[in-house]
């Protein structure tokens, strides 16, 4: 006779001075969450659904299906930088369960990519996860301001640009980039939105895919050569790229020409 199977454990979440946000990639069928003693959830998440729990709390959690979602860990420190560098004033984050929420659905897939791995973009994953902070706070923070939008001054437009196309052979953090404007990183990815008209890493992926143009017709490197001092880390992260950007990879792009 067929003995029935174990229940899944009951697992116990590390108290921190935190926020836990997992999103769902996938329906996750049947779950059950405690909050000390209390169940809070029990049934299904659906895809793109977003949970958000303070971890100074007791929580416990019971997977009783398959999952695939993506967690956050969020500090409580993390949410008040944003605060000091983006003027919105956020004393932490309001819990929510199975809410519907695209915009970290997408940031967390356009995020998964990109993540580990020698190809990984650090000036895209900065950018992502500013944007998933600064919406965290817009629609989930307990106190909150708009910034006022702005424009990178001249002198720091070009001291911005010039460092960057100095530098693509290197994985550049949004951090260091705002720094030689002498800006927080809030400020400097809205002002450098704004006075290039597109985000940071976007820019420097198009300036790195015209440079690997130049090199390429010029024919005096191979392919890996090009890919590296361009910034990419291999020949086939590079073509991957330049195939999303131009639409035809780069061996095809030379016969063209």
């Amino acid at each position: 006779m067929l003995q029935p199977l174990p229940a899944p454990p009951v697992i116990e979440i590390p108290c921190d001075d935190a926020f836990s946000v997992i999103v769902q990639l996938e329906d996750f069928r049947h779950h059950k969450l405690w909050r000390g003693k209390r169940l809070v959830h029990a049934g299904s998440h659906r895809r793109g659904e977003v949970a958000i729990t303070d971890l100074r709390e007791e929580w416990r959690c019971q997977h009783l299906s398959a999952f695939d979602n993506m967690r956050f860990h969020v500090p409580r420190a993390t949410l008040e930088e944003l605060s000091r560098e983006s003027g919105v004033r956020v004393t932490g984050l309001n819990p929510v369960q199975a809410a519907r929420d695209p915009v970290v659905f997408h940031l967390a897939q356009a995020a998964l990519p990109a993540m580990g791995g020698a190809a990984a973009d650090t000036l895209f994953i900065d950018s992502v996860t500013l944007a998933l902070h600064t919406h965290l706070c817009n629609r989930y923070g307990k106190q909150e301001a708009q910034p006022a939008a702005g424009r990178l001054a001249a002198w720091q437009e070009a001291r911005v640009r010039d460092y960057m196309l100095a530098n693509l052979a290197r994985r550049l953090t949004l951090e260091e980039v705002s720094a030689q404007c002498g800006l927080s990183r809030a400020h400097f990815a809205r002002a450098f939105k704004n006075t290039f008209g597109v985000p940071a890493h976007a820019w420097l992926q198009g300036q790195r895919i015209a440079r690997a143009q130049q090199l390429l017709a010029s024919g005096e490197k191979s392919m890996t050569e090009v890919a590296l001092e361009c910034g990419f880390a291999d020949q086939s992260h590079f073509s991957r790229v330049f195939k999303r950007v131009l639409s035809v990879a780069p061996a095809a792009w030379l016969r063209a020409r």
